[in-house]
């Protein structure tokens, strides 16, 4: 703002002296055509530019205090005397629907984040209580048991620390070549407790030789929640699909499949629809992340499925960001 004020402050000052000149013109151009004295031309000079001088400094220092002392708290009580400060007043009033607007946006996000927060710890609290719940029970309790209930406590865990993550909006990106089938099997690998437990068996294809170039923190943490969803609604001992064909990491499951009514809707904030509700484990947050994290990176989610058949989630990347050895 204060670029504003001085440009203000000189123009308020600028009109009043190209005026001022140009009366002076206007009075030599009269002693030249009236043949008049040109001493005549000089004593008003003399006599009027003191006076001009005087006026403008005088004029320009009001002008710049009230400038100066204008701000948006006292929009409301200042009456504009003149262009300059009424242009001022446009500029600050601007900025004070700027602001507010801003001042919603962040209301509305640490609103979002709070629900986010209590929707995220609830889970996590209900999975640690029916882990104790279940020493209490019984002096022992089976290995599957705990380790499917620190799973998911740890799954919404991390949900939770990249939901803050990305509403912080200020990543630290760190691009690099991924080997995907790498990156594959360590994810398998992390989630093997889940597809014991459920009898599900992964089928790879294709994945040998390709690397793609983003930031592999936020690719696993997409790869592993559309896995978590092919997980959660896969049918015991079925098989899920992991693949790499046209330039697109597909994770495929023969489960329930999504309704063509919810499928347009899945990637919103919250959003669990028909499936969601008859599982307790869906918060609808999984595929919101992701799509939120696809619109900062290189690459884009989609969902194809038929209802009874399956659901095939694919990550899509452009042809410059993909090698294959192959």
């Amino acid at each position: 703002m204060n670029k504003r004020y001085f440009k203000l402050f000189w123009r308020s000052i600028l009109l009043p002296t190209i005026g001022y000149l140009f009366l002076l013109g206007l009075v030599g151009l009269l002693v030249i055509l009236y043949n008049l004295p040109t001493v005549f031309w000089g004593d008003v000079i003399r006599f009027s530019l003191p006076f001009f001088i005087v006026w403008l400094i005088g004029s320009g220092a009001i002008k710049y205090y009230r400038l100066r002392h204008l701000n948006i708290s006292q929009l409301d009580k200042f009456t504009p005397t003149n262009m300059t400060e009424g242009k001022l007043v446009e500029l600050l009033q601007d900025e004070q629907a700027k602001n507010i607007d801003t001042i919603r946006q962040l209301q509305a996000t640490q609103h979002e984040q709070l629900d986010h927060l209590e929707l995220f710890t609830h889970e996590i609290k209900n999975y640690l209580t029916s882990l104790n719940a279940a020493t209490e029970n019984s002096p022992t309790v089976a290995s599957t048991e705990v380790k499917k209930n620190i799973h998911q406590a740890n799954y919404y865990l991390n949900l939770l620390l990249n939901d803050e993550r990305l509403a912080i909006n200020n990543h630290d990106y760190n691009f690099q070549w991924i080997d995907i089938a790498n990156l594959i099997n360590n994810i398998l690998q992390q989630n093997s407790a889940v597809f014991i437990h459920k009898q599900l068996i992964p089928e790879l294809t294709g994945l040998d030789g390709i690397k793609v170039l983003t930031d592999r923190k936020w690719l696993h943490f997409c790869i592993e929640q559309l896995l978590s969803n092919a997980i959660k609604y896969s049918s015991p001992n079925s098989t899920i699909n992991i693949s790499w064909e046209m330039n697109s990491l597909r994770i495929a499951d023969h489960g329930c499949g999504i309704s063509m009514n919810d499928l347009p809707r899945i990637f919103d904030n919250g959003f669990t629809g028909k499936n969601g509700h008859r599982t307790t484990a869906a918060t609808g947050m999984g595929l919101y992340l992701v799509k939120k994290v696809t619109e900062y990176l290189n690459f884009k989610v989609s969902i194809s499925s038929v209802q009874s058949q399956g659901t095939t989630a694919i990550l899509s990347f452009l042809p410059d960001n993909i090698r294959s050895s192959n």
